[in-house]
């Protein structure tokens, strides 16, 4: 446990604005094994020392997440009250499934895709299983989706996740391009994802403006943010598991 979480009460939480709200967060979030914020996986395809059977493996784990990920989206739909935020999810999920907003594809098929560009066996990927680290952040969606209330996962997939993307991604597709010789085209998923995801801050900020407004509900998107950010590192750091 982290100085900052044990320092942090309900009342601390209850007390800060919104702003500071998500950015405390943020913070917590750049620590040292906490999601993708500088991961080692980012940094080893910055000095070319990713392999590709290692680049590859970390793609067949990160296909099986968010592939399985998506049905946990449909069940916070179920259990939200609001039509507006319904509403989002629905087009979110359309996105996902089809890429019909960025005119691309279905997001799980773009990172296949990807990988096979690299050498992957598309099929072997598809029907592999998902080592721990990978299941348990996808089990922890599904915990999120069924057992907390509906803006606590999508703060944490908002602010815990798709708020780092546009920086992150944008130096995966630097060191894909310098180290690996990618072209654009089989970047899509890397690319399309920094255009999509740099509006998610704002959005992160007005999701807790709204609903995350109690001490209480503040403790719960903040844990399960930080929960959710740990997971998605571990998950990341597989790619180490090739040698």
């Amino acid at each position: 446990m982290s100085i900052i979480e044990a320092e942090l009460t309900k009342d601390d939480l209850a007390s800060m604005s919104p702003e500071e709200f998500v950015e405390r967060i943020r913070d917590e979030l750049k620590k040292p094994e906490a999601g993708m914020h500088d991961h080692p996986f980012v940094r080893a395809l910055e000095d070319g020392t990713a392999t590709i059977p290692q680049i590859l493996l970390f793609c067949e784990q990160f296909y099986l997440h968010i592939s399985r990920m998506l049905p946990w989206i449909g069940a916070i739909y179920v259990r939200c009250p609001h039509e507006e935020v319904r509403t989002a999810l629905v087009k979110n999920l359309a996105e996902e499934c089809t890429g019909y907003i960025t005119e691309t594809g279905p997001h799980p098929e773009l990172l296949l895709d990807f990988a096979e560009s690299l050498g992957a066996d598309r099929n072997a990927m598809i029907n592999a299983e998902q080592m721990t680290e990978g299941r348990r952040v996808t089990e922890y969606f599904e915990f999120m989706g069924l057992c907390r209330e509906w803006y606590v996962p999508l703060s944490a997939i908002g602010i815990g996740l798709e708020t780092f993307t546009p920086e992150t991604f944008t130096r995966m597709v630097a060191a894909f391009k310098k180290n690996y010789g990618c072209t654009d085209e089989q970047l899509i998923f890397w690319t399309m994802h920094i255009m999509a995801d740099q509006d998610h801050g704002d959005e992160g900020i007005e999701l807790v403006s709204d609903w995350a407004i109690t001490g209480e509900s503040r403790k719960a998107v903040f844990d399960c943010t930080v929960e959710t950010s740990r997971l998605f590192y571990d998950m990341w750091d597989l790619y180490e598991r090739v040698a």
